[in-house]
C-alpha cells in the first residue's frame, strides 16, 4: 500500500489520495495555521498527512469532517490538539459512538489499524451559512453523503469545494439513506459550483476536478438518482412483485463504471433495493 503523494492544488491547498477507493484528504495553510479535511486511511497514509501538517504549520490545526463514515472519521485520533469540526448530523452520529462502531466492524477488513480513541467532534456547524474558523472561511452546505448524513464545505478564500462522497468521476452515487435527500444534496452542489467562485472541487473519492467537469459529472449523477426514484415508483405503483420490482430498478444505467473495490459492495444492486425500501415505507 503506498504513502499518501500531496498533489499541490495551489493557493496554500495540497490534496492527498489513498490507494483504497481512491480517497481524498486536504491540507489547506493559510496564517500559519493548517485545515485538514478528511485525512484517511491508512497508518502510515495518515502519518504521512501529519508529517506534512506538522512540517508546515506555525499555529492552529482544524480538522473538518464531511460525513460520519468510517474511510472519513479514522484520521481523528491523529490529531488529538486538533479543533475537530463537523455538520450538526455528522456530529450527533459520531457522539453517539456509532461512527466508532463503524470504525472497529468495517475498518479491519481493509488492515485498519488506527488508534483505539474515541472519536470526537469539538464544533457542530449549522448547514446554511458561513463560519469563520480561524484563518479560513467557510461556507457550510447540507449535503448528506449517500443520503444519510453530511456536510459540504466552500473554502471561499482558497475557491475549493469540498463535496464529501458526491461528484465523483471514479463512481456512481451509492445509497446508503434516502435517495430523496440524496438528490437535495446534488441539487445543492450544483447550486454551490455555480454561486462560488471556484478552482477545484475535490470530491470524497476520485480525481480533483474543475468546477465544469464538476457540473457535468453531478448533472448526470442527479439524473441518475432522479430516474432511479421513478422507476421505483413505477414498479410500486405497478404492484409488481418484488423480485421483478429490483430488475425494473436495477435496469437503471449507472452513470459511470467504478472501480473494484466498490463494485465489490455491488452498488448498482444495493441502490435498487435501497430505493424500493424507501418507497414502502412512506
Amino acid at each position: 500500500m503506498e504513502r499518501a503523494r500531496p498533489q499541490d492544488l495551489g493557493e496554500g491547498v495540497w490534496r492527498f489520495q489513498s490507494s483504497l477507493w481512491q480517497t481524498n484528504s486536504l491540507l489547506a495553510e493559510a496564517g500559519g495555521e493548517i485545515l485538514l479535511c478528511d485525512p484517511a486511511f491508512s497508518h502510515a497514509e495518515i502519518e504521512a498527512i501529519r508529517a506534512e501538517t506538522e512540517r508546515r504549520r506555525a499555529g492552529a490545526i482544524r480538522l473538518v469532517v464531511t460525513h460520519a463514515d468510517f474511510d472519513h472519521t479514522c484520521g481523528i485520533p491523529y490529531f488529538p490538539a486538533a479543533e475537530v469540526i463537523a455538520g450538526e448530523e455528522t456530529a450527533a452520529k459520531i457522539g453517539s459512538g456509532a461512527a466508532e462502531e463503524s470504525l472497529r466492524t468495517y475498518g479491519p477488513p481493509w488492515g485498519g489499524d488506527w488508534p483505539d480513541t474515541a472519536l470526537r467532534i469539538d464544533n457542530a456547524l449549522p448547514a446554511g451559512q458561513e463560519a469563520e474558523c480561524g484563518a479560513f472561511r467557510m461556507a457550510v452546505i447540507d449535503s448528506p453523503s449517500h443520503g444519510r448524513e453530511g456536510s459540504a464545505y466552500v473554502l471561499l478564500d482558497q475557491g475549493i469545494l469540498l463535496p464529501g462522497d458526491h461528484i465523483s468521476a471514479m463512481t456512481y452515487p451509492f445509497l446508503g439513506g434516502s435517495v430523496a435527500r440524496a438528490i437535495e444534496a446534488n441539487e445543492r452542489l450544483l447550486e454551490a459550483i455555480d454561486r462560488h467562485d471556484l478552482r477545484w472541487v475535490v470530491p470524497g473519492h476520485g480525481p480533483a476536478l474543475a468546477p465544469a467537469e464538476a457540473r457535468q459529472i453531478g448533472e448526470k449523477d442527479l439524473a441518475y438518482l432522479r430516474r432511479l426514484e421513478a422507476a421505483a415508483r413505477k414498479a410500486r405503483a405497478a404492484g409488481l412483485p418484488d423480485g421483478y420490482a429490483l430488475l425494473e430498478v436495477y435496469e437503471v444505467e449507472p452513470p459511470r463504471e467504478t472501480t473494484p473495490d466498490f463494485e465489490v459492495y455491488e452498488l448498482r444492486t444495493s441502490n435498487a433495493r435501497r430505493v424500493l425500501e424507501e418507497l414502502a415505507l412512506r
